[in-house]
């Protein structure tokens, strides 16, 4: 008695690659019905469409996922494999409703739960993003990975106290993963949850002397006041021993400088400050030529036609790092009417993703939306949405063209202070290159004032200058002015943020502080010590 093959999802895949260049159609049919024919159960079907999709055959493997879900109604695992498939052909309502029936079906579907979490991030809707993560993590194993994947995600969500809840129930079932005390004392330091940070980012060195940001993140906790402190006491163990990571011994190089700094010795934090600059120097390459080039090229460009005024109001505040840029931010936040997205980079994204399309209605329509997505996000509408990266200054144009109703505050700070500010910190993203010679420092400064001048002449946008030194000097009168620019009343009580934003600048500890004006002149203690900031910078004013 014959008895009949046995079905292999493989062969198939092979026979229906095999004839879909000559006939996609009749490979297509005979591949279902292969499958109907021999009754085969969930997991062929499964596997089978997921095979389809990894090919690139999204429309096929959307409808063998339909065909089988016939047969297997109550399959989860088809039915996310159809969300995934409706995902790629860009059907988002279709891939939402399949996942989320996915999940109905069987709540510990942990791939459901990321796709879905994707697709809603890619809206902007980062609450049912974090959501859906926070239920597969629920039903996740507690390893490394599960644990630091989930909780990277909330955090890219603007979820960090939820990525934290995370990381401290893994830490309850994982003991001495260095990466996973460097993430949790991240956050706990971005929602200023100072002991806590201390603590984890500690713990992470002490494990793992190449988690070199942890090193930087370790100094930010706290201002040093004694000698003795015990993280001084480390990181100049760190110092002196000589770190195998080239990383962590510039990051530790930074944070000695901060915690000199903070002690009043200049002398040492110029010493650590100058060889950790010079080492990030010759790694970066930063060509002032190329600025200066960017810069002529966004001064000569056409003038872009705006976009339809969009239902949402975006306030960028901009000028050049380390002028106040967060603290603007985070006191205008809490005001009930606007919500502090914090530093955005998609501004810079658009640029570059639109170039070669800036003229084009239909491109800077999809931009703008996708921009005023992420801005609007799936929380309690507001009237002013903040975006406080500073170097949006140099894209205005694009931003006056997505958004012809936006607002946009520029920071101003003296000069010196900027920039001996400036060449004291460790910037993690490559746009910063220029940050590690005081001649870079200038040059950069030199095309800001030229784009902001130029803007001010050319684009329509409202453009209040606030001045850094009146700001710390009267913070009140400061923020009242603010208000009145954006037409918006001073709230009746005190202003307290509903949610307020994690602070992930190098002003995390600053802006968590009763507004203080130390800071203001502060170049004048270091003057003598570092004549390279004089010669960058020959006169003392603000810009």
């Amino acid at each position: 008695m014959n008895t009949a093959a046995p079905l292999v999802p493989e062969a198939l895949l092979a026979d229906f690659h095999a004839q879909a260049p000559r006939d996609a159609a009749g490979a297509f049919r005979a591949l279902t019905e292969r499958l109907e024919s021999a009754r085969a159960p969930a997991q062929a079907w499964q596997r089978v469409v997921s095979g389809l999709l990894g090919g690139g055959f999204a429309v096929a493997a959307g409808t063998l996922a339909e065909r089988g879900l016939a047969f297997h109604a109550q399959d989860a695992g088809l039915r996310y494999l159809l969300g995934n498939a409706l995902r790629q052909q860009g059907e988002r309502v279709a891939a939402e409703r399949e996942l989320r029936a996915a999940l109905a079906a069987q709540p510990q579907h942990g791939d459901a739960a990321l796709s879905l979490a994707y697709l809603l991030r890619e809206q902007g809707r980062l609450n049912g993003a974090a959501a859906a993560v926070q239920l597969r993590w629920k039903h996740a194993p507690r390893t490394r990975e599960e644990a630091i994947g989930a909780a990277t995600f909330l955090k890219e969500c603007q979820h960090h106290a939820e990525a934290l809840e995370v990381c401290t129930e893994a830490l309850k079932h994982l003991r001495d993963v260095p990466a996973l005390h460097a993430l949790t004392g991240e956050l706990a330091l971005a929602l200023g949850r100072f002991e806590q940070a201390r603590v984890q980012l500690r713990r992470a060195v002490e494990l793992d002397p190449a988690q070199a940001p942890s090193w930087l993140r370790l100094a930010a906790t706290h201002k040093f006041k004694t000698r003795d402190d015990a993280d001084l006491a480390l990181l100049e163990r760190a110092a002196a021993q000589g770190l195998a990571s080239a990383d962590a011994r510039i990051s530790v190089g930074f944070a000695l400088g901060k915690a000199y700094d903070d002690l009043g010795d200049i002398p040492a934090a110029v010493r650590v400050l100058r060889e950790a600059n010079a080492a990030v120097a010759a790694r970066t390459g930063w060509s002032a030529s190329l600025w200066q080039g960017f810069v002529e090229r966004q001064i000569r460009a056409a003038p872009l036609a705006p976009v339809a005024v969009p239902d949402i109001v975006p306030v960028f505040v901009v000028g050049l790092p380390r002028t106040g840029t967060t603290l603007v931010a985070t006191l205008l936040g809490r005001h009930p009417q606007v919500r502090n997205r914090g530093e955005l980079n998609w501004l810079a994204a658009l640029a570059a993703h639109v170039e070669g399309q800036r003229h084009s209605p239909a491109s800077m329509a999809q931009a703008a939306a996708l921009f005023a997505a992420q801005l609007r996000q799936d929380d309690v509408s507001a009237r002013y949405y903040l975006d406080k990266n500073p170097l949006n200054f140099r894209h205005l144009g694009l931003a006056a063209a997505l958004f012809p109703n936006a607002r946009v505050i520029h920071c101003r700070r003296n000069r010196r202070d900027t920039a001996l500010s400036i060449w004291s910190q460790h910037f993690a993203h490559a746009d910063n290159g220029y940050a590690y010679r005081f001649e870079d420092i200038a040059a950069f400064a030199q095309g800001h004032d030229r784009l902001m001048a130029h803007w001010r002449a050319t684009l329509p946008l409202p453009i209040y200058d606030l001045a850094y030194e009146k700001l710390v000097a009267r913070p009140d009168e400061t923020v009242a002015d603010l208000l009145r620019f954006l037409s918006l009343e001073a709230p009746a009580s005190p202003p307290v943020e509903a949610k307020p934003a994690a602070i992930v600048t190098a002003s995390v500890w600053q802006a968590r502080q009763q507004v203080y004006s130390s800071s203001v002149g502060r170049w004048r203690a270091w003057a003598e010590h570092l004549p390279e900031l004089l010669q960058a910078f020959p006169n003392e004013r603000a810009g």
